[in-house]
């Protein structure tokens, strides 16, 4: 047993969470209103923060902070739905409500995110070590706790999904980060 304080996961997660602040801070949204050429949409954006793909990034820093204490305080198991251990099977004595399906979620995101390129599926994905997902499946669409829709290869919106035209490979937002964010913390301070 290593320390079993979910202090310093919960410290990652702030940090995480704080991606979000920084792009809400007076100077970054002035530095946004005052630099996009007025042919651009004005967000952060058109000045190369792709938000998307942060927030993408992030949940997998999520993960990282859930898996490390996880290790440290001794709760690996190994899961019915995946047969490994993950982050569902590591917390599932300390979830209420809907806390499960959120962290199946991020167990998913974590793997399409840090296993694909930039959170878009392929048959490696789903057929990798004949791993099992929990939320996200092959050609299924399914609509994920944030509001997000996984289209059975990539995320989108509700209002994009009829539009296969826009190129919506990345379509976590940081509304969706800070839904995850709360919940891994919610979930980590049970722990103290």
């Amino acid at each position: 047993m290593g320390d079993e304080s979910p202090a310093r996961a919960i410290d990652q997660v702030r940090r995480i969470k704080e991606m979000c602040d920084f792009l809400e801070l007076p100077a970054i949204k002035t530095a946004v209103e005052q630099s996009v050429p007025v042919s651009m949409p004005a967000d952060p954006g058109s000045l190369g923060f792709d938000i998307p793909f942060w927030v993408g990034f992030a949940t997998v820093g999520l993960w990282a902070a859930l898996d490390a204490f996880a290790e440290r305080a001794g709760l690996q198991s190994k899961c019915s739905t995946c047969k490994r251990k993950c982050i569902v099977a590591a917390y599932t004595t300390k979830f209420r409500g809907a806390e499960r399906r959120t962290f199946a979620e991020l167990e998913d995101l974590r793997h399409l995110y840090a296993h694909n390129y930039g959170g878009v599926a392929d048959e490696k994905y789903f057929k990798w070590r004949r791993q099992r997902r929990h939320v996200l499946k092959g050609g299924v669409r399914v609509e994920l706790s944030c509001g997000a829709i996984f289209d059975g290869w990539r995320l989108c919106r509700e209002d994009d999904s009829a539009r296969p035209d826009l190129n919506l490979q990345y379509a976590l937002n940081l509304n969706d980060l800070r839904m995850y964010s709360h919940t891994v913390r919610t979930v980590l301070e049970r722990f103290q």
